[in-house]
């Protein structure tokens, strides 16, 4: 996996972050070796578009995770891991995003603009977020 940073954070956030992508990557993708993901921190994220963070499919295992910089450290940590998770659907093609308002997870088709905590996709990721996030800080 390569990760590349976009935006400004401190190194020690940076660094935490990346080793947080790390052990979700080696957590639920071991064997995928060829994964892009560039990580970029924004300012005010959750106040302008009501997001702690998202994930994008740019396609060709390139992914874009955008995280609200304003954020606590441990919420910028947890965001990320909760955005690797959709990393890891997309690479395992549990999840894909061919249409703009449709999402296919798991074989199933559902319009994006379906309540937030009804998608199974992010169901998936908060308990996945859980399990990993209080794995990673006993990892490190």
């Amino acid at each position: 996996m390569i990760i590349e940073f976009k935006g400004h954070a401190k190194k020690a956030i940076k660094n935490e972050v990346e080793l947080a992508a790390w052990f979700v990557k080696d957590e639920l993708m071991p064997r995928h070796r060829k994964i892009y993901v560039t990580i970029h921190f924004m300012k005010n994220l959750r106040k302008n578009e009501g997001v702690h963070g998202d994930c994008l499919d740019e396609e060709d295992r390139e992914y874009t995770i955008r995280v609200d910089s304003t954020q606590a450290r441990k919420e910028i940590i947890s965001t990320i891991i909760h955005e690797m998770v959709h990393v890891y659907q997309y690479v395992t093609g549990k999840m894909k995003q061919k249409w703009v308002h449709e999402v296919v997870f798991e074989k199933k088709v559902y319009p994006w603009d379906m309540e937030y905590q009804e998608r199974p996709w992010e169901i998936e990721a908060h308990t996945f977020e859980k399990d990993l996030y209080a794995k990673f800080y006993k990892y490190i």
